[in-house]
């Protein structure tokens, strides 16, 4: 990844790399570990939301001297689970997230698009930077399974990454599926998830999505870059030596 400087100001890079790395891979129909959905061996990715009016989504914090939040049923990581589990089965799914950087959001991306799960059609618009692509390059690895299953999603990048007025970007961190629409503050980062106070707004599946679409078609459509497509790292290759073929070398 790009240095700190280089970085939107208000993306730690040193730590979503840090929790990058941590990342414990499994290989259960996800890639990583969910244990952060779990509550009491229950997974915490349902979300009550009512068709009249919608339902505010927080971060919270946990009462405990880390100050990280944590999952529960109105947590924007949460809702975004609810979002894409309860989507129409081969639905689109369109996603604007400019700073993704968070391992976690990728592998549920990736699961809801399986066939053999949802077979979700997901439209994923990046923002300009370039270690947001790095992001997908470092969880796909040298991994083929992991390239396989980022292949099903579909990724474009919009905007310049000059740092200049005349610069063109899309700040919206916004979610429109037939389950429902979110959007809000929260920017699918792991400091998004973990440390700060982000917001959202969620509402169900029968509230007008139409005038977003349009927008984000247009995006995708018209403005956007070509569909981004990620190749998993070559292996390192090491020159072999032949121990025996270097004594008789030296033997004569």
């Amino acid at each position: 990844m790009e240095n700190r400087a280089e970085a939107d100001q208000f993306i730690d890079l040193e730590y979503e790399k840090e929790q990058q790395d941590a990342t414990e891979w499994v290989g259960d129909g996800h890639f990583v570990n969910r244990n952060w959905l779990l509550q009491d061996g229950e997974t915490t990715d349902e979300v009550d939301v009512e068709t009249t009016r919608p339902l505010i989504l927080h971060t919270g914090a946990r009462l405990t001297a880390s100050e990280e939040s944590f999952a529960h049923e109105q947590h924007p990581f949460v809702a975004f689970v609810h979002l894409l589990k309860h989507a129409d089965k081969n639905s689109v799914v369109f996603i604007s997230m400019p700073f993704l950087t968070d391992f976690m959001v990728i592998n549920e991306l990736c699961h809801y698009a399986d066939p053999a799960v949802a077979g979700l059609h997901i439209n994923i618009l990046l923002g300009p930077k370039s270690w947001v692509t790095e992001s997908f390059e470092r969880f796909v690895g040298e991994n083929a399974a992991r390239e396989q299953a980022v292949a099903r999603l579909h990724i474009k990048r919009y905007g310049r990454d000059e740092d200049d007025s005349k610069s063109k970007y899309s700040h919206s961190k916004i979610m429109v599926a037939t389950s429902g629409i979110m959007i809000g503050s929260y920017n699918y980062t792991y400091a998004s998830r973990f440390r700060h106070t982000e917001h959202a707004v969620l509402l169900g599946a029968d509230h007008d999505s139409s005038g977003i679409l349009a927008e984000l078609d247009d995006l995708w459509t018209n403005k956007a870059g070509p569909e981004i497509l990620i190749k998993k790292k070559a292996k390192p290759v090491y020159d072999k030596v032949n121990p025996y073929k270097r004594l008789k070398t030296k033997e004569s």
